[in-house]
């Protein structure tokens, strides 16, 4: 089972990705972000490039499946941990809509477990929170253009993931995804139907994600610390 290696945005910028050219249209944003501090720092991060503009910014995980139903978006920056749900549940729920707009997960826990998750979400990039503001705009531009940038998982961790898995097609399917194939590509390879894949993945989801207490475990032990949240009464 091969692991995906996608580029890093920190190996591969160069100048003809630092500015989009301001005669294109602005790239529209949807940014989710729980915490309010660092969501209205995201929005002034965003909004002081030209060529991108937050057409929403939202708390919680509903309130942005319901912006993205009612609004057009071409990228999406969303934070993982959301209270009752979390961001791989909105990349789900938006890569089902007919106009799905990029997805960009932005967390403070961007280790390679989350990566590999990002991968069966359908998530079109990770980066961590202690990335800097220019790598942030340089993601968003690349996944508007299609690339994706999903960090490579170590062959280890492919190997814990596909021993929770129950059967062998959904560990064909993991490695398959984590080796960049698309939906199209799996589902004529394994003969089954794109409604049969969607279930799947969504059954990897739930059985993939970390446990309670397991995530300094399963940490890469490099990841930047976020910003101090407030304890939940």
């Amino acid at each position: 089972m091969s692991a995906i290696e996608t580029t890093s945005p920190l190996a591969t910028r160069d100048a003809s990705h630092r500015l989009t050219p301001t005669q294109r249209a602005p790239i529209g944003l949807l940014v989710v972000d729980d915490h309010p501090a660092v969501r209205s720092g995201l929005v002034q991060l965003l909004e002081d490039a030209p060529d991108l503009e937050v057409v929403s910014a939202v708390s919680t995980a509903e309130a942005a499946v319901g912006e993205a139903e009612h609004k057009a978006f071409d990228v999406a920056i969303v934070d993982y941990h959301l209270g009752g749900r979390n961001g791989l549940w909105i990349t789900r729920k938006l890569k089902a809509l007919p106009s799905a707009p990029r997805v960009v997960i932005f967390s403070a826990f961007a280790n390679d477990h989350l990566a590999a998750n990002c991968a069966i979400a359908g998530a079109d990039a990770l980066l961590s929170k202690g990335s800097l503001g220019d790598d942030l705009c340089y993601t968003i531009r690349s996944v508007s253009r299609g690339r994706k940038l999903i960090p490579r998982v170590r062959r280890d961790m492919v190997s814990l993931l596909g021993d929770r898995l129950d059967d062998d097609r959904e560990r064909m399917i993991l490695g398959m995804l984590l080796a960049g194939i698309g939906n199209e590509a799996i589902v004529e390879t394994l003969r089954i139907s794109e409604r049969e894949l969607s279930d799947r993945r969504a059954q990897m989801l739930a059985k993939l994600e970390p446990l309670p207490g397991e995530r300094a475990a399963l940490d890469t032990g490099h990841t930047p610390l976020d910003f101090d949240r407030p304890i939940g009464r």
